[in-house]
């Protein structure tokens, strides 16, 4: 840590951060545009411009090197006078169509007009016009607003591994656009429109859905792989819109990729929401109870799947489990990835695909023998019952006959109306809890969505076939002891 003086006041800071990131924690706003703390450095927007004591011309602090006893300016009325002045060409030919931007209410462009610009411009004559391109599967840009930050090419080129963009023409024929004739399609369209600054790149999945202040947004964690980005859950109307990436500096989470981030339409469509027996609806009550019933002759049961669910559906699953008064096997891991440290697909995406496969080992829902043997002993008949946890019967238990399988499932699948048993479990949208990332951080999220009246957590109706067994059994003893 360091001491510096911001505006006359001295603060300490870590000399390792940014100027920019530094101030901040100091809770002083320097604006930017091109700055991102994961990017190289390039002053190519010259909004953060401020005084330095000693030196006569004023300098980009996102250049500026934090080091004990550096004194800055960011108030006076030369600094002042000169990001009114870059405001003012980046806004010479920037279209003024709020109105009908998708980056409106989230736009930098806009805030640092707001606070840092003047109320009028003086420009009249008339703003170039560049038609908008398809430049990705996912992706479009829009040239008229494009304040040529350099943000996405720098994006691609040090984080994707990519060079697909390129800045092209000089002074006011600049452009981005594409460097290749193949669109882009990589794994990270959507993290290319979060870091664009203004509403130049923008994604056709979510293009014209909603404006961003009237989404309720909660704090919440990725589900896409073990990564476990934080992310911002954005619904309205008690749908999922889109996930946006929650920044953690400390932990260094900046993205999300298309992946996790577009991974929506399960939690809109295609629900189940009824009590499935032989393929066909039936209600709670019959399906729970011929559940228990069977439980409560069983011998040996397993519990399949898990690693999607939250460390506290997890241990509370093992506690009404542990109550049965029969063997359980229980196993999370039932794919090949989860059996080992998970591999990068990209810099972000793992080979992976559940978020909480590590707390699930921490939770000890697994077993010695692993899924091949329990795959091998269900097709041998050694379970009397199967339970499944919102993973794929049909591949886990290939040959197993269904009469032993019961379900447990956000969405109506095919397996769903092919077992013995389904019953319908809340998303984890519609609960709070925490999920433990391949590097065991515990992430905490929050419930962002109401769940049908009436739909259960999977903890919850593990607890209520542990109380409708204990109390067939306790009902069964008392006839017996009747009948003496």
């Amino acid at each position: 840590m360091v001491k510096i003086k911001i505006d006359g006041i001295e603060y300490e800071v870590d000399e390792k951060k940014n100027l920019i990131s530094a101030a901040k924690d100091a809770g002083v706003d320097i604006p930017f545009f091109c700055y991102h703390p994961k990017l190289s450095v390039v002053g190519m927007c010259r909004m953060c411009l401020i005084e330095i004591e000693g030196i006569p011309r004023l300098q980009v602090a996102c250049n500026t090197k934090v080091t004990e006893g550096l004194s800055i300016v960011t108030k006076s009325d030369r600094v002042k006078e000169a990001r009114e002045g870059t405001m003012e060409f980046l806004l010479a030919n920037h279209p003024l169509d709020c109105p009908v931007c998708d980056k409106a209410g989230e736009c930098q462009l806009q805030d640092n007009s707001f606070k840092e610009g003047k109320g009028n411009s003086r420009f009249t004559l008339e703003k170039r016009n560049i038609p908008q391109e398809e430049i990705g599967s996912n992706l479009i840009i829009n040239h008229n607003r494009c304040i040529v930050c350099y943000r996405c090419v720098r994006f691609e080129e040090e984080m994707v591994g990519e060079s697909n963009l390129g800045l092209f023409e000089r002074g006011y024929h600049s452009i981005i656009g594409l460097a290749k004739e193949e669109p882009i399609n990589h794994n990270y369209q959507g993290a290319l429109a979060d870091i664009c600054p203004v509403g130049a790149l923008l994604n056709n999945k979510t293009l014209f859905k909603s404006r961003v202040w009237w989404y309720k947004s909660e704090e919440s964690v990725c589900t896409g792989c073990s990564t476990g980005c934080k992310t911002y859950t954005n619904v309205r109307d008690n749908k999922m819109f889109r996930y946006m990436p929650r920044i953690d500096e400390e932990k260094d989470q900046y993205f999300l990729c298309d992946k996790g981030r577009f991974d929506v339409d399960w939690l809109n469509t295609n629900r189940l929401f009824s009590f499935y027996k032989n393929g066909e609806t039936s209600i709670s009550s019959t399906v729970l109870d011929e559940i228990s019933e069977k439980i409560s002759k069983s011998k040996k049961i397993a519990v399949i799947g898990g690693a999607h669910e939250s460390d506290q559906n997890l241990k509370s699953i093992k506690e009404s489990l542990s109550k049965l008064g029969v063997a359980v096997v229980t196993e999370a891991r039932v794919s090949s990835e989860q059996y080992k440290e998970p591999e990068q697909v990209d810099f972000l995406y793992t080979t992976d695909k559940r978020p909480n496969t590590k707390g699930a080992v921490e939770a000890g829902f697994i077993s010695a023998e692993g899924i091949d043997s329990i795959r091998s002993a269900a097709s041998k008949g050694e379970f009397d019952l199967i339970f499944v946890i919102k993973e794929k019967a049909s591949e886990i238990l290939a040959g197993v006959p269904s009469e032993s399988i019961v379900i447990l499932e956000t969405n109506l699948t095919e397996d769903a109306t092919k077992a013995k048993y389904s019953v319908p479990i809340k998303a984890y949208s519609e609960q709070s809890g925490s999920f433990t990332n391949k590097k065991g951080w515990s992430q905490n999220f929050n419930k962002s969505m109401e769940a049908p009246k009436g739909l259960s957590s999977s903890a919850e109706i593990f607890s209520l076939l542990e109380k409708k067994t204990l109390e067939l059994r306790s009902n069964l003893r008392e006839a017996a002891v009747g009948n003496r």
